[in-house]
């Protein structure tokens, strides 16, 4: 009994679509041998054959349940109309070309993130300008576009041929054509389901996980099923939220409330000001393992190495997020990332007054300025930036057009000058004290090393690694030119990453994406030192405002990092949440959790052996992340307004 002619081109749809899939996969098995060798070969193969089959098949019975159901009705009642076959033909070519494209993209974005394709990629089109620079400059994406080019052209001209003669009429008797129908469409209700077992719960990202090695446990995922899994309702509920509240001002011991947000407190000191200028370099990709002090074989930023060496650096210092937004964010207004959310430029934050680092030192008469060496219009920096204590925006535009640039903007030298410029040009060591925050970028994977730096030549021949070479030539540059400037001596120097790189991947969230050193050069401030506590960039703003003795209202969930301490250290990294103490890494992606050994780089979840470290790294995480949104949603993170007295 052959089946009809729409059974078989939906069936050689579904074995394509299979096969593409499973190709993608080995591509991306591949890429990354060094995060599954030591796995057994069990684990690999039910990776690859049994959970992608699964998530394979589902992505696929969606794609084709309405082209099933729609020639399936055309079919048994027998009719001779081509629209339904058009119909469908075009359903499955668009939702091919779909598939298609995620799945090129999912090659080079987890190589970048170390996670299969979200929403994230998304943000980047806000800016389509930049954007289209990105894509047009970077070998691994333009690769990817080809690669969808060549496979969409293949699979349009297949496509044409499997539908040219599919018809859907047929001299079965009617008994036999719903057989035809019920049977195909039963299969793929249990394909979207991901299960034959109708007590079971559908198909969900939490059954991807099954292996001790986390490579594996993306493995079987899909790109469009992770793509679109990313959609998912954005409000989180991770914890009630009295109880993050209470948790909070226990962790940031705030006893009463005397304001209209509960986290704000009231900072004194006991002696006068210090109303010294402040500079705050957040330097692009800056992982704490790109350096000799953390372990990095070469020395690739000599400069920055010996700068360490007279000058107080926090070892044990987190970035937010994975991006340069959240790095901006953090670093400025003490206020974490939570999951995705673009912190610059989302509809609930963009429109909100923030009380940070540049707001606090604008009440206290400083001028306050930002550097970026690229386009302003990037995560809606020039929108949210002016609206939140900058007085001046300095990007691209304001360079000369005769200034190296390629498709990220202008280079670390050019950066660097610009802002010694603009200081001598307000300040020549009088007037108002400044903060000048200078966001770099020549560090940035994919961007070319240029030859604007006298006498600097890269000694690696690695691209990688003579970005850093490079970016610490600039700084290097910049140090030496501001110490023959008047304001120098009185300026307060604060140099950490924007975020870290994927560079040693061993977990699913990499620590060297999140570890970034913190260095604070003031010589006749603060002593030359490690610090070995934690820290995180939403500590910057109160441990500077702590340097200088400035009186305020502390309005975020930052501390004193010289004058209080943490037992651990949280971030998040997109749609995960994960934190870390002296022994242990707690990494939550959406209801699965782990808890890993990470001194011996072990990554055998011990979370059960060890509920306790798991409760106390799970509760401070997501306790503080739940207060980020609520506080957010309540409108309270602007300056605190004080209760009225009863």
């Amino acid at each position: 009994m052959r089946p009809p002619a729409f059974l078989r081109a939906l069936s050689r749809s579904l074995l394509t679509g299979l096969v593409l899939l499973a190709v993608f996969r080995l591509v991306l098995l591949l890429l990354n041998t060094g995060q599954w060798q030591t796995a057994t070969t069990s684990d690999v193969l039910r990776a690859f054959f049994d959970r992608g089959l699964v998530f394979d098949l589902y992505v696929l019975s969606w794609l084709l349940a309405l082209p099933a159901l729609m020639l399936g009705i055309a079919y048994a009642s027998n009719s001779a109309r081509r629209w339904p076959v058009a119909i469908a033909r075009w359903t499955i070519t668009v939702g091919f070309l779909f598939v298609l494209l995620l799945g090129c993209a999912d090659i080079p974005f987890y190589d970048y993130l170390n996670m299969r394709l979200t929403r994230v990629v998304l943000i980047t089109m806000a800016t389509p300008a930049q954007a289209l620079k990105e894509l047009v400059s970077t070998p691994p994406y333009l690769l990817a576009l080809g690669a969808f080019a060549a496979l969409a052209w293949w699979f349009a001209r297949g496509i044409a041929r499997t539908w040219a003669k599919v018809n859907t009429t047929s001299d079965d008797p009617l008994w036999r054509r719903l057989l035809f129908v019920l049977v195909p469409l039963t299969a793929l209700f249990f394909g979207i389901r991901g299960t034959v077992d109708l007590e079971e719960e559908p198909l969900s990202m939490k059954d991807a996980y099954f292996s001790e090695t986390p490579f594996l446990n993306q493995l079987g995922v899909n790109a469009v099923f992770s793509f679109a899994n990313s959609f998912a309702e954005e409000r989180i509920d991770l914890i009630p939220i009295d109880d993050a509240l209470a948790q909070v001002r226990r962790s940031l011991r705030i006893p009463e409330a005397r304001y209209t947000s509960p986290i704000a407190r009231e900072v004194l000191f006991d002696t006068a000001a210090d109303r010294r200028n402040v500079v705050l370099i957040l330097v692009e990709s800056l992982s704490a393992q790109r350096m000799h002090r953390y372990g990095h074989a070469k020395d690739l930023m000599p400069f920055l190495e010996r700068l360490c060496d007279s000058a107080l650096v926090f070892d044990r210092f987190y970035s937010a997020g994975t991006r340069t937004c959240n790095g901006i964010f953090s670093s400025l207004y003490g206020l974490p990332a939570v999951f995705e959310q673009h912190p610059l430029s989302h509809p609930a934050l963009s429109a909100l007054d923030f009380h940070g680092l540049p707001q606090v030192l604008k009440e206290q008469g400083y001028r306050t300025a930002f550097f970026y060496p690229g386009d302003p219009r990037f995560d809606n920096m020039n929108g949210f930036l002016p609206h939140n204590g900058f007085d001046e925006l300095i990007g691209q535009d304001d360079f000369p057009d005769t200034t190296y640039r390629n498709s990220w903007g202008v280079t670390d030298h050019s950066l660097f000058e610009m802002a010694l410029r603009y200081i001598d040009d307000r300040h020549h060591g009088k007037g108002p004290p400044f903060l000048a925050v200078i966001m770099t970028i020549s560090s940035h994977v994919g961007y070319n090393v240029p030859d604007d730096i006298a006498g600097f030549a890269p000694r690696s021949d690695q691209d990688d690694e003579m970005i850093y070479e490079y970016a610490d030539a600039a700084l290097q540059e910049f140090f030496d030119q501001a110490r023959k400037k008047p304001w120098f001596a009185n300026t307060v120097f604060v140099i950490t990453g924007d975020h870290g790189q994927r560079f040693d991947p061993v977990y699913e969230v990499p620590l060297s994406y999140h570890h970034v050193p913190c260095i604070v050069y003031a010589p006749d401030l603060v002593a030359a030192q490690p610090h070995q506590g934690f820290g995180l960039q939403i500590d910057i703003p109160e441990t500077v405002l702590g340097l200088l003795r400035i009186p305020h209202v502390n309005n975020t969930l930052g501390i004193d990092l010289l004058r209080s301490q943490r037992s651990s250290a949280y971030f998040c990294s997109d749609a995960r949440i994960a934190a870390i103490n002296d022994r242990f890494y707690w990494i939550r992606d959406g209801e699965v959790e782990h808890l890993y050994e990470y001194g011996t780089r072990s990554t055998k979840d011990v979370s059960a052996q060890h509920a306790l470290s798991t409760d106390s790294l799970r509760t401070e995480a997501v306790s503080m992340t739940q207060t980020m949104q609520w506080l957010l949603e309540n409108k309270l993170v602007g300056k605190p307004v004080e209760l009225s007295a009863p």
